[in-house]
C-alpha cells in the first residue's frame, strides 16, 4: 500500500528553474503566492535550482523523500516538448516534468491586465497591453524580448528586467487563467493537489 492509501501525506518537492534571490524579492515567494491560489494548505517544497541545466541535474539527482516535479522554460514551441525531454534525459520522468512555454514571460503576456496594472501607461499614452504582438502567448518565440519591447519607453518602471520585475508580476498572476491558457500549468496543479 502507498502512504496516501494509509491517509498519510506524501511530501512533494517542485524544482523550478530560477535564482532564489533577486534584488527585488525572492522568486520562491512569487511562486508560492501563485500556487497558493490553487493549493491551499498543500504547497510543495519549492527548490529553485538556477539555470536550466542545473535545475535538471538537481531534479534527476535529488535524494528528497516523496515525489519530485520539475518546472522550467521550454525555450521552444509546444511541439518541441518531447524533443526537449529526450535532450535533457527526462523522458522516463516526463509525467513529472512541466514547462513554462516558451518562457515564464509567456505567462505575463497571457494576462495583459496585470501588465497594465504593474507598468501603467506608456509615454505615448498607450496601455502596455496595446503593444503586445497579436499571437497566443505560447506562440511568441521570445517572450522575454517581447516584454522588453512593449515596456520600452514607460514612465515609471522602465524596460522589463527579469531580476527586478518577475517576482512582483508572478504575485499578480491569476492561476485560473494560467490553467486555461497553459495545459502544462493545469497538469502541474492537478499533480500537486
Amino acid at each position: 500500500m502507498t502512504l496516501e492509501e494509509f491517509g498519510m501525506e506524501v511530501r512533494k518537492t517542485l524544482f523550478i528553474e530560477g535564482e532564489p534571490e533577486t534584488p527585488n524579492g525572492n522568486l520562491r515567494q512569487g511562486f508560492e503566492k501563485l500556487f497558493a491560489q490553487k493549493l491551499t494548505g498543500k504547497l510543495p517544497r519549492i527548490k529553485l535550482g538556477g539555470g536550466k541545466k542545473s535545475v535538471v541535474d538537481q531534479f534527476l539527482n535529488n535524494n528528497f523523500e516523496g515525489i519530485s516535479f520539475l518546472l522550467f522554460d521550454l525555450d521552444a514551441p509546444e511541439e518541441k516538448r518531447e524533443e526537449d525531454l529526450q535532450k535533457n534525459k527526462l523522458a522516463k520522468q516526463g509525467e513529472n516534468v512541466f514547462y513554462m512555454i516558451q518562457e515564464m514571460e509567456s505567462w505575463f503576456l497571457s494576462q495583459p491586465d496585470i501588465l497594465n496594472e504593474f507598468y501603467g501607461i506608456s509615454t505615448t499614452g498607450k496601455k502596455v497591453s496595446e503593444k503586445i504582438t497579436l499571437k497566443r502567448p505560447a506562440e511568441i518565440a521570445n517572450p522575454k524580448e517581447e516584454l522588453k519591447r512593449i515596456t520600452n519607453g514607460l514612465n515609471n518602471k522602465g524596460v522589463y528586467q527579469e531580476i527586478k520585475h518577475a517576482v512582483p508580476l508572478l504575485k499578480l498572476l491569476d492561476a485560473t487563467k494560467l490553467e486555461n491558457d497553459f495545459p502544462d500549468f493545469k497538469r502541474l496543479i492537478e499533480k500537486l493537489k
